[in-house]
């Protein structure tokens, strides 16, 4: 049972990286594909019929289900074991809300099994406070049970109290409780300065992802894929590349001209890169992340611009950026999209990050903090292999914020829809998506999504829908 609920992990992570990557100014959905849903997202335009949100809300209860049987059911685990399942349980059901309260607002809170999921409805919407303290709750049992590292080949990717400690930030850092969010942070830089062999930033950019790296020592927790990919694959591999014509074109051409056996007719270009993110890793054209991780070599021979904010071919056919987080190149041989690249839900960079955010952030920041707060900005950079920012580039804080949501934007675009959340800390949100699409129906409810149409319908009166969208 509990095994289950990390498979929906798969599930959730795909999708949200579509509600997050697509509402914001980092992807876009290329429209020829006629996928409403990716289409809606990308123009601000969905409702409660989205298809995608619906899988999240579904794929979230049913781990939420899981974790409460097992919790249920933890006399029957031996003394030691009932420990570990107690941690893992009740992280993944943490995780689980904390995805549905992100997205949603308020939502159902259920802590025992559901036979019938209509009756889940019965309980009606808690408040977010509620669904916050559930969280909370279950976050402290989750860093007092599960162990800092598992040493054993199958435990790998099961829940820690690193990850724990990580969600825990995360979840503070949304609520702007900074300080709260600096301790936690700490509590993994502490362990992570003593066991530097497993946990620390990848030198090189492309070992983060790669499928035969699986859970390097970067990662602190992913929905996981089979290396090889013959069984379980990652379908974001497909779409991220764009179904351009000709369809005969390599997906990917290697730096000594070998071209990739996988052809652009396998993609779907449902979560392709903005031109505005690409513009702006571009002004510093040696970061490694834009030299490893973006592939700017397909062109489309429907559409001639020539412009200064794109590139564009002899004949004036404009390429499309993409990203390379989820191709898979261990998996050449199998000339089809077979990713078995995971789909990273935090990493180390996300600490130092999120310290250097929180440190700003905290009441009364000092000019230490602020020192300090830079250190780890130019540690991600210096991986990255770009100069270390000097205190008088960010010696306000609105102006390391915004170094800090590019920085951010530069290391996790199109990876478990970080950016969104982030935009959203800071009343961003709107203002990015009116700038990059031009949409007029970007507006501030729709930091939240529409409960699914099928929970409104189910709900019978007990489930009121969220304001803008209940009209």
């Amino acid at each position: 049972i509990l095994l289950n609920g990390y498979y929906h992990l798969q599930d959730i992570t795909l999708n949200v990286n579509y509600v997050n990557s697509l509402a914001t100014d980092e992807g876009y959905d290329y429209k020829k594909n006629n996928s409403l849903d990716h289409i809606s997202l990308n123009e601000s335009t969905w409702d409660a019929t989205l298809g995608i949100t619906s899988e999240i809300w579904e794929h979230c209860f049913n781990m939420i289900n899981r974790c409460n049987n097992v919790l249920q059911k933890l006399d029957n685990a031996s003394e030691t074991n009932r420990t570990q399942y107690e941690g893992e349980a009740k992280f993944l059901r943490a995780y689980a809300y904390f995805t549905l309260v992100r997205l949603f607002g308020a939502v159902p809170i259920t802590t025992d099994p559901i036979d019938d999921y209509s009756t889940l409805y019965d309980y009606g919407r808690s408040s977010v406070n509620e669904v916050y303290s559930l969280i909370k709750d279950d976050l402290k049992t989750a860093i007092a049970n599960l162990p800092n590292y598992y040493s054993a080949n199958n435990m790998q990717g099961r829940a820690t109290k690193i990850a724990a400690y990580t969600m825990q930030a995360d979840v503070f850092m949304t609520l702007q409780d900074f300080n709260s969010a600096k301790n936690s942070l700490e509590n993994i830089l502490d362990y992570a300065n003593q066991n530097k062999e497993k946990l620390d930033l990848e030198n090189d950019v492309l070992q983060i992802y790669a499928s035969d790296n699986p859970m390097g020592k970067e990662i602190i927790f992913a929905a996981q894929y089979n290396n090889g990919a013959t069984v379980v694959a990652n379908p974001l591999m497909g779409r991220c590349i764009p179904a351009a014509r000709p369809s005969t074109q390599p997906a990917y051409i290697y730096p000594d001209g070998t071209s990739s056996t996988i052809t652009v007719s396998q993609g779907t270009s449902c979560l392709l890169m903005t031109w505005e993110l690409y513009n702006t890793f571009k002004a510093n054209s040696n970061d490694q992340r834009f030299q490893k991780l973006i592939y700017n070599g397909i062109y489309t021979d429907d559409i001639s611009v020539a412009s200064n904010e794109v590139d564009i071919t002899e004949e004036g056919y404009t390429y499309l950026p993409v990203t390379l987080k989820y191709f898979d190149f261990g998996n050449e041989g199998m000339t089809t999209c077979a990713c078995g690249n995971d789909n990273i839900i935090y990493r180390y960079a996300d600490v130092y990050l999120s310290l250097a955010e929180a440190l700003v952030m905290k009441p009364g920041a000092s000019a230490s903090n602020y020192t300090e707060a830079l250190s780890y900005v130019n540690k991600v950079r210096a991986r990255a292999k770009l100069k270390d920012l000097k205190m008088n580039d960010v010696n306000t804080q609105e102006k390391f914020i915004d170094c800090i949501l590019t920085e951010r934007s530069h290391e996790f675009w199109c990876e478990n829809g970080q950016y969104r959340a982030d935009l959203i800390r800071h009343d961003k949100f709107v203002q990015r998506a009116i700038d990059v699409t031009q949409t007029p129906y970007a507006n501030k409810y729709k930091e939240l999504y529409p409960l699914p149409l099928s929970v409104i319908t189910d709900g019978k009166g007990q489930v009121k829908q969220n304001p803008g969208y209940d009209k």
